[in-house]
């Protein structure tokens, strides 16, 4: 089950700093150590850790270069580190709190003891994880991203109540009388894996799910054609790197844009949102995939083409079936920036002189 590497560096330079705009408890994560006899699966599951913390708007995570410099200036190893190491390491990047561990195996299970160290008191919150063999990464990965959160809030002193409250906050966050426009999409789906191309909307699906949630009313568009062959090279650079966003249709031109403008207006469309989702399988962990996805959207107004918002998130996702494993990717990615895309939509419907 061993891990490969360009599947943590597109982690890391995926997620890492995605929500940096926003001010908030400033986390470095270092990963555990494993014992010889381990086999990767814990290196993935703090990945899974540092996508979920990433993706909440309160916490803002160290760089891994940095903190590996860091580590390396002060002649220090993450397999020695100790609590009052990493509180001073963590003061020298600036962290508040940080995350390190070690792993063991034994008796088919993977045991992850992580340590969660408020960077300024020095106070210790221990975690413990225990994996079976053929349990889904992703799931432990998602189940220690919460036991380090309640470990987090614990240290900050904030009640279930303050919690609840943080985590609502992450929800479509619009004034009552805000005007919530009709909804259409149109957002093909395309794998770099070959052959695995196969018509099922799920970032579609995903953002009808959060509309209807929130009261707003949609449209069903003529089904796009889902591709049927690899896109061409210039889409797989799209999860590689974090450069411009390549075109894969996510704007569309000329007759079929007229085309499509045109039979929303017939159906009293007032904003399309319009984009692609890319996915890819990245590796196998035992007996489940792992895969990993890129979403592009922009909201356009139907009545005069103008742009209300536009944004873009990579995901991730494990199943036994390679096809599911990639469809939950693209589902990830697009859950991680949908409420934030629609407030930004209703926001610029309803501006003045809009």
């Amino acid at each position: 089950m061993k891990i490969r590497s360009h599947l943590a560096t597109f982690l890391l330079t995926s997620f890492v700093g995605t929500l940096s705009a926003y001010a908030g408890i400033s986390i470095a994560i270092t990963p555990p150590i494993a014992t010889a006899e381990a086999e990767g699966v814990e290196a993935f599951v703090f990945e899974i850790l540092e996508v979920n913390l990433s993706g909440n708007a309160q916490y803002d995570l160290v760089d891994r270069k940095k903190l590996s410099d860091m580590l390396a200036e002060q002649t220090l190893g993450a397999a020695a580190l100790t609590q009052d190491q990493a509180s001073k390491v963590g003061k020298l990047v600036g962290a508040k709190y940080y995350v390190f561990g070690q792993s063991k195996q034994a008796g088919g299970r993977t045991a992850i003891q992580c340590r969660v160290v408020q960077v300024e008191t020095g106070l210790l919150k221990p975690v413990l994880l225990i994996v079976p063999n053929n349990e889904d990464p992703m799931k432990a990965g998602e189940q220690l991203a919460t036991q380090v959160n309640d470990a987090i809030a614990k240290l900050e002193g904030r009640s279930a109540q303050e919690q609840a409250a943080v985590e609502a906050a992450q929800k479509l966050d619009v004034a009552a009388d805000a005007k919530r426009p009709v909804f259409a999409f149109r957002i093909p789906e395309v794998s770099v894996t070959t052959s695995a191309n196969t018509a099922d909307p799920a970032a579609e699906k995903s953002l009808e799910g959060f509309l209807q949630t929130n009261d707003c009313k949609m449209v069903a568009l003529s089904r796009p054609s889902q591709s049927e062959s690899a896109p061409p090279v210039a889409a797989i650079a799209v999860l590689a790197t974090s450069q411009a966003p390549v075109k894969l249709g996510a704007h569309l031109e000329g007759k079929e844009h007229e085309d499509l403008l045109a039979e929303a207006r017939a159906k009293g469309v007032q904003v399309i949102i319009l984009g692609v989702a890319t996915s890819e399988r990245a590796t196998q962990i035992g007996s489940f995939s792992a895969a990993r996805a890129r979403v592009e959207f922009s909201a356009v107004r139907v009545s005069d083409s103008r742009i209300l918002a536009a944004t873009s998130g990579y995901g991730v996702g494990t199943d036994l079936s390679n096809f599911v494993a990639e469809k939950k990717a693209i589902e990830s990615a697009t859950e991680k920036v949908q409420a934030k895309f629609v407030e930004r939509i209703i926001s610029a419907y309803n501006a003045p002189g809009a």
